[in-house]
């Protein structure tokens, strides 16, 4: 006995379309896809979308019992995000901002040492890297200077130099 699959899916083609293309690239359009294919009788049943979408016919029975009991919502379960949560609380991510605009943090080490010390929070340096990177923060630090170059003051001479003779 097949069901009216047309009958008990209350969206329309066009809306499982339009939802399908909006879930692209998240591996979770063929799942709509196979209510589309249901709604629009172009296959007509599960084991037959199976086959269309290459999946198992189990697994496409687990998706439709999950779009039977709670919908598009129950059928699209929220991806999860990846890794563990990030150790550090919003109070010591802003104690460490105000640290490096105070300039009492100007590295990585120092950022690490400030964690550690103040904030109890052990992070490795490639951790604190990749903290950095997350919240698309950059250490604000000096250019270095060669060990022979002359003073600032010599460079302003010179330049002062080199403007006047231009005239």
């Amino acid at each position: 006995m097949d069901l009216n699959y047309a009958s008990l899916i209350p969206e329309s083609v066009e809306d499982l379309q339009d939802l399908e293309h909006a879930e692209r690239r998240t591996g979770r359009s063929d799942r709509l896809r196979m209510l589309r294919l249901l709604k629009s009788s172009t296959v007509p049943n599960v084991t037959q979308a199976a086959s269309v979408l290459g999946y198992t016919v189990r697994t496409l029975q687990k998706w439709w019992r999950a779009y039977r009991e709670g919908g598009v919502p129950r059928l699209l379960p929220s991806p999860r995000p990846a890794g563990g949560r990030e150790r550090i609380t919003p109070e010591a991510w802003q104690g460490l901002q105000d640290e490096m605009r105070a300039g009492h943090v100007g590295g990585l080490n120092e950022a690490q040492a400030y964690l550690r010390d103040r904030w109890h929070i052990d992070y490795g340096i490639d951790a604190i890297s990749k903290l950095f990177q997350r919240r698309k923060t950059k250490l604000k630090t000096g250019r270095r200077r060669h060990h022979r170059a002359a003073s600032a003051d010599a460079q302003a001479a010179f330049k002062k130099g080199v403007q006047s003779n231009a005239r």
